[in-house]
């Protein structure tokens, strides 16, 4: 029996809209106790977790209901399940292989089904023990021993005389960055990638504006601060252009006359123009892409460094001198580089002061390097002295030249981090000692005591994210740019530091954000909470183990995951940034080493009778993480093509695991975050291919967008394709030539039951291509009389032309008669149907290209596909008059552009059908009877492309007249009477085209 997830039941739309809420203030609070790079929204994972569990025959409305599809935000609420679905989900088993942060797992418990968690890696393995074992197994009393214990940290930070002669009392943030000596004059210079301070914008203009400005004062530079805020007091009508920030006015001029006899303002830091102000924020001294560093000093260019650190201004496979500088210091030569305080950032009454850093500012920071480096010298363990893999310089900068992981803190930041990392480890030992006091057995005050400090370590590692000196300050938002917001180690010349106390970044905020997180998931675990009717206590399991070699010894009813795919961020090596921390907190030190205490078996590895540390993730676990990773197969010459084939085999493997602990009758539900065709391949060669098993569904689940081609604009392929997977019942074979006509029939079949359904877009395309998919995966191999066909063979050739020609065809089946002879008519309907408006990447239009015969670059240079280039991408979206956006419906603006597409609706040489179509919709702004004329005209020499153009604009009207049509009229959907509203309604999303086609069909009959 099918489940509700594979039924066209199931609520796709809903559920997208109801995850696309979870962001801003609708994100679990549990998210925020720690940065991790993906998070599946709850409602998303609870709705596929019971869909896959229930018939495909129960209520939807009851579904929706037990999912709490009807709360504006769902996933604070626990699911309500009625007494008549307990059997579907009493004593029922979840696998999640690939658990990252915790989202399915959690609402598999949520839906009080026993649990199992995976993770290969240790930190995500601890994070998942925090999101799942722990609210579970100890509740509420956690909320308060977090809280009473994180006061205890922070006051004894508080009274540690070391670190409160380190920082001022009032600076919330204090902004850094590096200085270089020049080796043209010899003295130093910042590195300041910005000057920006405040840039903050609302929706009655600026509200806060201000920036640094450079002064040379004697061999130093020293740093100004402008604040508009101060010396113009409204600046709401300011226009900043670039670097330049204007004011148009005579008051404007008065006041910052005066502002400059009062000594508020130098003469040189404005120009004035008439009634015209004009501030400009200096630009960057230092430019990566061009290994260039300005002296601020005397104003020369600094370029490139031999190995003796001379300078030269051209140097064949020269470092950067900045990048030579920076190696040097960490080194322990600090002639050529040394860090300093740029501005103090201060609170007070809820707006920033920004004030210059002084020489004892950066004094402080000086005198903390002195007590790192003495204990670097005593070999310290508690500075991370771990490597940092070099070899992954695609997402860990290779300019800031740190070789081990404690160079990504200042001084301050580290002693400061090493001193938390002390005190974590004092309140193990007083919690279990507390706990044993009170009565607990040794067992279970030792677990409580490792959760404890589990979650007050979480709290350190978020304080470290917010202070490195790779972050940034972002001066639109008034926050820290944090280390990895960019989804990897970037370099960043102004680095920020929030002392411990600050709001802005501080322990203080991180453990407020902590005791969020707990109270949210004791509150979703806790028994009080539990919904789900005569229920015996489900359980949960969180292991660390390799998903390629999973022998759990039981099977599952359901495993539902979200597998890595080939060009994943590298977890492994980035998440060091966080195992280093970990590891010292949570370990004890004997005799210089340091020794097992709270998840040894995250930490420690056992060897004969010994337990050997772990130093780092990425020399132990690198190559058991699925990912395709050259940098990890440096020693291979071919390394490019080995990570591929590694990727592979592991990706296959973890597939042939799932399928070993799946019950026969059980279902595995994957979700996969490419969309390209590339990683379909890789994805049916895992699951069919090699674990044998058949497709039956496929649903784009919505993470941060929607997928409705009503939503204008760029679409985002973020989406995760939702793959339904059962075991195949029976090893078959078959020919491509006859099963070719089944995905043909099934293709059309299932795209007019979708449609008919009201799907669309993303839903529709997936949909179809799911359905041609299950036909291709019930057999074992498929063959042509040349032999057995690869995956890619069947997917391009087969499957992808299959499923947008099936979609198109159950199209034309409603219109009527006619037909698409060419692949630019058939690529032109498809991604009109499909994507609407939407940009596609270059990835994203390969499927389209292949199932159409088309070529991107001919269908550019024909005019129907238009090229956007940005600098680190290529987009491409439709030539369509949808581009002129309300002028489409002028005939002065359609007439440019026909004529910018070499189109001369006087005397029209068109190249395909497309341009015919587009003339066409140009004649119908000229009326009916201008139509008729200029079709007949048009048919003396081009007939077919004529009936081609007509037939897309049915095609086309058709779709988007029905997709309007449940919107306005769901219960009777009168086309013919709310023609005219459609109409508003296509022109309010942007569908001026498809106004156009209707127009023109208008005229010469087969209005829809």
């Amino acid at each position: 029996m099918k489940t509700f997830l594979e039924s066209l039941k199931f609520p796709v739309q809903e559920v997208n809209k109801k995850s696309s809420g979870e962001k801003g203030p609708g994100r679990p609070p549990y998210w925020e106790m720690v940065f991790y790079w993906t998070r599946k929204p709850l409602v998303g994972a609870r709705s596929v977790i019971a869909g896959a569990l229930l018939p495909e025959n129960v209520d939807e409305n009851l579904f929706k209901a037990a999912v709490r599809l009807s709360s504006p935000t769902p996933h604070r609420e626990n699911p309500q399940i009625p007494a008549e679905f307990a059997k579907y989900f009493e004593g029922k088993k979840l696998l999640d292989p690939f658990a990252g942060f915790g989202s399915i797992p959690l609402e598999g418990l949520r839906l009080g089904l026993d649990v199992t968690a995976v993770e290969l890696l240790p930190t995500t393995y601890i994070f998942l023990k925090a999101v799942l074992e722990y609210p579970k197994k100890f509740g509420k009393s956690l909320v308060k021993d977090v809280e009473r214990w994180g006061e205890w940290i922070t006051e004894q930070l508080k009274n540690d005389p070391e670190i409160r002669e380190l920082y001022d009392d009032d600076v919330a943030v204090y902004i850094g960055t590096w200085e270089i000596r020049c080796p043209h004059c010899g003295r130093w210079t910042p590195a300041i990638g910005n000057f920006w301070l405040a840039r903050v914008k609302d929706g009655k203009g600026y509200k806060r504006l201000a920036y640094m400005k450079p002064e040379r004062k004697g061999d130093e530079i020293e740093i100004r601060v402008i604040d508009l805020n101060e010396i113009l007091d409204d600046i709401s009508k300011a226009n900043v252009d670039g670097n330049e920030i204007i004011f148009e006015g005579e008051n404007y001029v008065k006041t910052v006359e005066e502002a400059v006899r009062d000594g508020k303002l130098k003469q040189s830091d404005v120009k004035i123009d008439g009634n015209t102000v004009i501030f400009e924020v200096p630009s960057a001294n230092i430019e990566l892409r061009r290994s260039q560093l300005t002296c601020l000093m005397c104003g020369n260019v600094i370029k490139y460094a031999d190995e003796n650190g001379n300078h030269h201004m051209k140097l064949k496979n020269g470092d950067f001198y900045v990048k030579f500088a920076l190696r040097k210091y960490h080194e322990g030569d600090e002639r050529f580089a040394r860090q300093r305080l740029l501005v103090k950032v201060k609170v007070k009454d809820g707006d920033l002061i920004f004030e210059p850093a002084t020489k004892e500012d950066s004094e402080k920071l000086w005198k903390a390097k002195e007590k790192v480096r003495e204990m670097l010298e005593k070999g310290d363990l508690d500075v991370p002295s771990e490597a940092i893999p070099l070899y992954e310089n695609r997402r860990i900068t290779p300019i800031l030249s740190a070789e081990k992981w404690y160079q990504f803190f200042n001084p301050r930041q580290l002693l400061t981090l090493i001193k938390i990392v002390r005190l974590i480890r004092e309140v193990g030992r007083k919690v279990e000692e507390e706990k044993i006091a009170e009565g607990w057995n040794k067992e279970r005050a030792f677990e409580y005591a490792e959760a404890v400090a589990t979650y007050l370590s979480t709290a350190m590692l978020k304080y470290a994210y917010y202070n490195s000196i790779v972050t940034r300050w972002d001066s639109t938002w008034w926050k820290i740019g944090e280390t990895m917001s960019t989804r990897g180690i970037a370099m960043n010349w102004n680095w920020t530091e929030s002392p411990w106390f600050s709001s802005f970044g501080g322990m203080i905020k991180t453990l407020l954000a902590i005791l969020r997180g707990v109270k949210y998931l004791t509150s979703a675990l806790s028994s009080s909470q539990r919904t789900l009717a005569d229920f015996t206590e489900n359980s949960v399991k969180v292991l660390q183990g390799d998903a390629t070699s999973l022998n759990l010894g039981e099977k599952f009813d359901v495993i539902v995951t979200d597998p890595p795919y080939a060009d994943d961020v590298p977890y492994t090596e980035l998440s060091d940034f966080y195992y280093v921390w970990l590891k010292r907190a949570l370990s004890d030190v004997e005799n210089g080493k340091l020794i097992p205490r709270f998840h040894k078996e995250a930490f420690f590895k056992r060897i004969g009778p010994k337990w050997v540390e772990i130093k780092t993730q990425w020399q132990e676990f690198a190559k058991k993480e699925v990912s395709t990773n050259p940098g990890r197969f440096m020693e291979d010459e071919n390394k490019k093509e080995k990570a591929v084939q590694h990727f592979e085999n592991l990706f296959s493997q973890a597939f042939v695991a799932m399928r070993e602990h799946l019950k026969d009758d059980g279902v595995l539900v994957t979700y996969y975050a490419h969309t390209d065709p590339g990683s379909w391949i890789n994805l049916i060669e895992a699951g069919w291919r090699r674990a044998r098993l058949q497709i039956t569904r496929a649903i784009p689940l919505t993470t941060e967008s929607e997928t409705s081609i009503v939503s204008r604009g760029k679409m985002s392929l973020d989406t995760s394709i939702v793959a339904v997977w059962r075991k195949q019942k029976e090893e078959k074979t078959v020919q491509i030539s006859t099963l070719k006509e089944e995905i043909e029939r099934k293709a059309k079949s299932s795209a007019r039951e979708f449609i008919e359904y009201g799907y669309e877009g993303l839903d529709l395309l997936y949909g179809v291509m799911a359905a041609a998919l299950e036909e291709v995966t019930k057999y074992r191999e498929i063959s042509s009389l040349k032999g057995p066909l690869t995956t890619e063979e069947i997917l391009n050739e087969y499957v992808y032309p299959a499923t947008i020609r099936g979609i198109v065809n159950a199209i034309a089946e409603i219109e009527g008669t006619g037909t698409l002879h060419s692949g630019t008519a058939m690529f032109y309907t498809a991604y009109k149907i499909l994507f609407g408006n939407a940009s596609l990447s270059a990835n994203d239009i390969v499927l389209l290209r292949l199932a159409t015969s088309t070529d991107p670059s001919e269908l550019i240079s024909s005019g129907v596909l238009k090229e956007k280039r940005s600098s680190s991408s290529k987009e491409y979206t439709l030539y369509t008059p949808d581009l002129l956006g309300k002028k489409a419906l002028d005939t002065k603006e359609f007439q440019k552009f026909l004529h910018e597409k070499k189109l001369d609706p006087v005397e029209p040489k068109p190249k395909n059908s497309v341009d015919v179509l587009q003339l066409l919709e140009y004649y119908s702004l000229l009326g009916r009877s201008r139509v008729k004329e200029e079709i007949e005209k048009l048919r003396k020499m081009w007939a077919g492309e004529v009936e081609e153009a007509l037939f897309i604009a049915r095609l086309v009207s058709e779709y988007y007249a029905e997709i309007y049509i449940r919107k306005i009229d769901p219960v009777r959907r009168m086309k013919e009477e709310f023609a005219s509203e459609i109409d508003r309604e296509l022109e309010k999303d942007g569908f001026l085209e498809v106004v156009l086609m209707r127009r023109l069909l208008g005229y010469v009959g087969g209005a829809v």
